[in-house]
């Protein structure tokens, strides 16, 4: 027995000593790893913030290198902590896959920093998950048109790969003869889990939205954006960490957002009375925002023409889009529709609703969407075969004498603007019974090349001379040259359409609406606000008169109080129950309301609006008469982010049944309309 005792002792030791070994081997050759790849990604975000240098020159007014630099000093540690105790795991079941997918994860780590960096410094947006609800045949579409996907771009990738490999590679051979190395940065990696980045930066709430961007790590924001979508997309994780208030008690659990009509017909106290029925078309700019489309724009007005428009119009200089991106921008302008989990059209199979599109043409209005790219971008053309429209024309419907847009890396966006306009032109005849059409530009997307660059090159250059610019005005404008060139040449196909429209007998009888669909990122936004900060405009000959309006609106409250217009001063037949999202526009987003929630991008909803108080990713801002924005005491966050998480509840809510409202109402409206 008592040999026996002995021997199991001794066993036991021999274990824990081989355990011990291993593991202080698996150190000393960690060591020389984590060194080359903190090199190599510190290197990197240096590369970084000399190519921010090259192109942007606000940065070099600011403190954005300081904090990049210790915000990616935290996220690499960090890195190095979490792959650095999985190599150590690992090691014990196998040396050569340990050592293997350890350099294969540090070469990843630094190629990506490359690409993530380049990506905004191209597009002035950060990349999250989002890039993954796009479909195969779209980011084909994105890179080509971009001309990010040509042969040299992918020939430095390769080198960039070869690059980063061959010194990992080799120091993994390589070991120390002491483990300390390995041992220090592993403490740090786990000492900076307790330390956030928002306190190495002394708490500050960045006001210009652009050189908040710039300043953070694009690999910290990378991943915990595809971690925050990961665990949006398996609620059950954290469910007994969730709490259930008041308001979520009250909730439809079948149907959240259906609610009784009762929208106020604003619209009629502004037109002229008529016995015809109006037509009705809607112009979604690609792109436009306030702040280079405006007299008080941080840029300016490089919009002449629209310029005009407004003083001829119902004028909301306040008014916000759904979105920071285009795919929203549909179902929120004809439907004042939720977004489901990454956007209302992302859904397999979409749920009965009612939109502008099939309300109409129930009423006798023909229908019709004009885009001069593909359709099926942004399940765009999903959303048209939904509401059975008349006429889609998209890039397959156009040809000569038509334009494309000039290709870049072979490929080409799809057709010019003025194209798009002269098509809806061309086969839109003039006819008794009213119609309804939905024009998206396109010109004024990245890479922002045009037909006839020249032209519009002298254009810019004689408004920066005529426009009483301010020093900073000017700097933004020459700065962003290219992408205001092609705002001019929207502006101007914008004005050949209106001189052409007006030689039609049927322009005294339509309705125009212009708005842009969101900012362009690539113009550096100074606040968070900015992204979502577009014109919105109604235009008509039927106008008793021009006014503006300063009201918080959005793309939500267009479809409701169009549609009250249409029923109480045409007797058109509306839905009694509705599921909109917004209040109308004498409503928008006020105090009284239930306020605005807007995404970002496909995986980001984290901007709410109520009164003047807007809440971005748990910052609160005060919002002033002409929407600028300041951050705020917390004083409204609480009341604020209440009305946000009942938003993003019963937006769940939806997407989990899959079905905004009762069969009957759908139904039984549609048979109401065909029996009239």
């Amino acid at each position: 027995m008592t040999r026996q005792g002995f021997q199991q002792k001794d066993a036991n030791e021999s274990v824990w000593k081989y355990l011990g070994q291993r593991l202080n081997l698996s150190l000393q050759s960690l060591g020389p790893v984590m060194l080359v790849v903190f090199a190599l990604y510190m290197l990197s975000v240096g590369v970084e913030w000399w190519w921010y240098g090259r192109r942007f020159v606000q940065l070099s007014e600011s403190h954005a290198g300081k904090y990049l630099f210790l915000d990616n000093i935290l996220f690499i540690f960090q890195a190095l902590a979490c792959l650095g105790i999985g190599y150590l795991l690992l090691q014990f079941l196998s040396s050569f896959w340990a050592r293997l997918l350890l350099v294969i994860s540090f070469t990843f780590i630094v190629v990506m920093q490359f690409i993530l960096f380049l990506y905004f410094g191209e597009s002035r947006n950060l990349l999250g998950a989002d890039m993954f609800y796009y479909s195969s045949e779209e980011m084909k579409q994105i890179l080509e048109a971009s001309g990010m996907l040509s042969f040299t771009n992918i020939a430095l990738l390769l080198l960039l790969i070869v690059i980063a490999w061959v010194p990992l590679w080799i120091a993994n051979k390589q070991t120390f003869k002491k483990s300390y190395a390995s041992i220090a940065l592993l403490s740090l990696g786990i000492i900076s889990f307790f330390i956030s980045s928002a306190s190495l930066l002394g708490g500050r709430a960045e006001k210009d939205e652009f050189v908040a961007n710039a300043s953070r790590s694009k690999w910290r924001y990378f991943f915990d954006s595809n971690l925050s979508n990961y665990v949006d997309e398996h609620p059950g994780m954290l469910a007994m960490f969730s709490k259930d208030d008041d308001d979520a008690k009250v909730l439809d659990t079948k149907f959240p957002f259906l609610k009784k009509e009762d929208t106020k017909d604003f619209l009629g106290t502004y037109m002229q009375k008529t016995a015809k029925v109006p037509n009705l078309v809607i112009l979604v700019i690609e792109g436009l925002g306030h702040a280079y489309s405006a007299e008080n724009g941080y840029i300016g007005n490089f919009t002449p023409f629209i310029g005009t428009l407004k003083q001829q119009s119902l004028y909301w200089d306040n008014n916000m889009s759904s979105s920071g991106r285009t795919f929203s921008v549909l179902p929120t302008i004809t439907g004042s529709l939720p977004f489901a989990t990454h956007g209302f059209l992302e859904q397999d199979t979409l749920p009965d609703n009612f939109n502008l599109f099939n309300i109409l043409k129930s009423n006798g209005f023909n229908t019709g969407f004009f885009y001069g790219g593909h359709s099926n971008f942004d399940f765009m053309k999903k959303f048209m075969d939904y509401n059975k429209i008349d006429m889609l024309m998209d890039q397959a419907a156009f040809g000569p004498p038509y334009k494309k847009l000039p290709e870049k890396g072979g490929e080409s966006w799809g057709y010019e603007d003025q194209a798009v306009f002269g098509k809806l032109l061309e086969v839109q005849k003039v006819q008794e019974h009213p119609y309804f059409h939905v024009l998206l530009t396109l010109s004024t997307h990245n890479p922002f090349l045009i037909n006839n660059a020249a032209h519009y090159e002298q254009v810019f250059d004689q408004r920066i001379a005529t426009l009483n610019l301010t020093p900073e005005q000017k700097k933004w404008a020459l700065e962003n040259r290219t992408q205001l060139v092609s705002v001019l040449n929207l502006d101007d196909a914008m004005e050949q359409f209106f001189k052409e429209y007006k030689k039609r007998p049927d322009f005294a009888n339509t309705i125009f609406v212009i708005t842009g669909d969101h900012a362009m990122p690539e113009i550096p936004l100074q606040s968070k606000i900015d992204r979502y900060h577009v014109p919105l405009l109604i235009y008509s000959p039927l106008l008793k008169g021009p006014k503006t309006f300063h009201n918080f609106v959005s793309h939500f409250d267009v479809a409701p109080s169009i549609l009250a217009y249409y029923r109480e001063n045409f007797g058109l037949k509306t839905p009694t129950q509705v599921t909109w999202i917004g209040q109308g526009l004498d409503k928008g987003a006020s105090a009284q309301g239930d306020g605005i929630a807007m995404m970002q991008s496909k995986n980001q909803l984290i901007d709410f609006v109520k009164g003047s108080y807007h809440l971005s990713d748990g910052q609160l801002y005060k919002l002033d008469g002409v929407l600028n924005e300041d951050a705020a005491a917390n004083n409204a966050k609480e009341e604020l982010s209440k009305r946000f998480e009942l938003f993003k509840r019963k937006n769940k809510l939806f997407y989990t049944q899959k079905r905004l409202l009762p069969d009957s109402v759908y139904t039984n409206y549609f048979s109401r309309t065909k029996k009239n």
